[in-house]
């Protein structure tokens, strides 16, 4: 056990290095943000895979040497094969259909996939059997539900996706369960979903249908009190439930996309304000937005209580420095919720700091990778939902690692990709699918042109 112990020490920098490794390559495909010569396509693709299989098998290699229990240890390998062959099958395919200029946001996706489920079977054997089993739906609704709803992917359809809109904001309150306070979760036949998860989706393509229409509308100014009006009647409805967390990320993508749309700087302002009076009224009315708030001003005044969820993800993250404590070798199960608001701190104790600025390069190029296929598209509908996806995931990233990092009050929301969550699991990678099709299309259309 002692030789073993030292392979996870040793482990620490093989990762960390395996992720640099990573990022370096990633972010060759980052023109016109960032662009340096590697090699070709192909062959810095397959290496970004290799680097996820060398780190997919060491993290499953430690866990499952670890563990005591033969029969958790076997489950350990099997969600482990499940998920390589996931992800090898699925680059194998995008190669097979010759979609090579998707492969870089497969890539990274996976990457940010594989890190949380090695994290999560750390923490919790059943829940990262059930990230698995989320996994698979979302890859395979990811590489078939965007052909197949094409022809649903219109901006002729805004009243669709209202609908949707309003249907997944009134299902909580027939079906939902209060969690930790929140009606923001419903079960259906068995199934556990976040409705706001799908409704985040809904949303977006209905602002883009919105916005796509104002540019020939005779009458702009009832065009935008339509959108506003649906998107306050929207926040309400999270209010209600108190999903907060939810009602801030919607908030914020309608003000960029409305910006977007508008080229208008008041009006986004004026949103601003708006929403400033908003966090007041949250801050007068709910009592757990108080006690948030109080955890972000001074978590150190009750740290065995209201604080020790703050404090104890700053220890973990500042405790054990650039590498961490070495996986399984720390103590992330002292902090609340850390397979799912705090994954990222349980991820920095024992992979290290520099694996969390690794992940956080990784969501920057996932956002460039959206951007830069919204600017290739002449499509002003599909530039609006590429931006609005974006923009959906730059706010969540910032509102949860912000939190997390005590930058901002915390809210009860996921981190792409890494927390535990089926539903924003599937939605995530669904979301990724759709820009990879814009993407496709786009490589369709300039073919249809040289022809």
């Amino acid at each position: 056990m002692a030789y073993f112990n030292l392979m996870i020490l040793l482990s620490r920098y093989i990762f960390a290095g395996f992720g640099v490794l990573f990022v370096l390559v990633s972010y060759s495909f980052m023109d016109p943000f960032i662009s340096y010569p590697l090699g070709g396509v192909i062959e810095r693709n397959k290496f970004l895979h290799l680097c996820i299989a060398f780190f997919h098998l060491g993290g499953v290699a430690i866990i499952a040497g670890k563990q005591e229990d033969l029969p958790i240890r076997m489950a350990i390998v099997v969600n482990g094969i499940i998920v390589f062959a996931l992800i090898s099958i699925t680059l194998w395919l995008l190669r097979i259909w010759k979609r090579h200029d998707e492969l870089i946001m497969w890539n990274i996706m996976f990457f940010l996939m594989d890190i949380g489920y090695i994290m999560l079977e750390r923490l919790n054997h059943k829940m990262a059997t059930k990230q698995v089993a989320a996994y698979v739906v979302g890859v395979a609704a990811a590489l078939v539900f965007p052909n197949i709803l094409a022809r649903l992917i219109k901006p002729k359809y805004k009243y669709l996706y209202l609908s949707v809109l309003i249907i997944m904001m009134l299902l909580p309150f027939t079906f939902g369960g209060r969690v930790l306070g929140a009606i923001n979760w419903i079960e259906i036949a068995g199934v556990s979903l976040q409705p706001s998860e799908i409704g985040k989706v809904a949303l977006v393509l209905f602002l883009a249908s919105i916005f796509y229409d104002l540019g020939q509308s005779c009458n702009k100014k009832k065009t935008i009190i339509f959108a506003i009006g649906t998107v306050a009647a929207t926040l309400g409805c999270l209010v209600l439930q108190r999903d907060l967390g939810a009602a801030l990320l919607y908030y914020l993508t309608f003000l960029i996309m409305l910006f977007m749309a508008t080229q208008n700087y008041i009006l986004p302002f004026l949103g601003m304000l708006a929403g400033a009076f908003g966090s007041v009224m949250g801050h007068m009315l709910f009592r757990h937005v108080r006690v948030r708030v109080q955890a972000f001003v001074n978590p150190w005044q009750d740290i065995s209580g209201t604080g020790y969820q703050v404090v104890q993800g700053l220890f973990a993250i500042g405790t054990w420095g650039w590498f961490g404590s070495g996986l399984t070798r720390g103590i992330p199960h002292k902090i609340p919720f850390s397979a799912n608001d705090y994954i990222f701190a349980a991820i920095c104790e024992e992979f290290g700091n520099l694996m969390g600025i690794i992940i956080l390069l990784c969501y920057l190029a996932v956002i460039f990778q959206c951007i830069k296929v919204a600017l290739k598209q002449k499509n002003e509908f599909f530039m609006f939902v590429a931006v609005g996806i974006a923009t959906l995931f730059a706010i969540q990233i910032f509102i949860i690692i912000g939190g997390v990092l005590k930058l901002i009050p915390l809210t009860g929301i996921t981190a792409p990709f890494l927390s535990a969550g089926g539903s924003s699991v599937v939605v995530s990678i669904g979301m990724i699918g759709l820009i990879t099709y814009f993407s496709h299309q786009h490589k369709d259309e300039l073919i249809r042109e040289g022809d």
